[in-house]
């Protein structure tokens, strides 16, 4: 008779950080480092690492961009507000 393997749970917050990356960057880069925490604390069985590092590293760039968008952004209303012509 043969037993069957059971694949270890996947970490929850790994799960939800990797999906919240794409949405909210930062929210994502947040729930990754505490999923990694969870991870790595002694006894705990879960899988999940690499979908925690994932969340680190595109909410992490997500929210690099979302910066840079932002201050172009703030730059050219400005501009805009006080009537200098953008691009030249």
């Amino acid at each position: 008779m043969t037993t069957a393997t059971v694949a270890p749970r996947t970490n929850t917050l790994a799960l939800v950080g990797f999906i919240a990356a794409f949405v909210i960057p930062i929210a994502g880069f947040v729930l990754g480092v505490l999923a990694l925490r969870q991870l790595r604390a002694p006894g705990n069985g879960e899988s999940g690492a690499g979908l925690a590092r994932w969340s680190l590293i595109i909410g992490a760039l997500g929210t690099l961009l979302h910066v840079i968008f932002f201050i172009v952004w703030i730059s050219l209303f400005v501009a805009a507000v006080n009537g200098q012509p953008i691009g030249g």
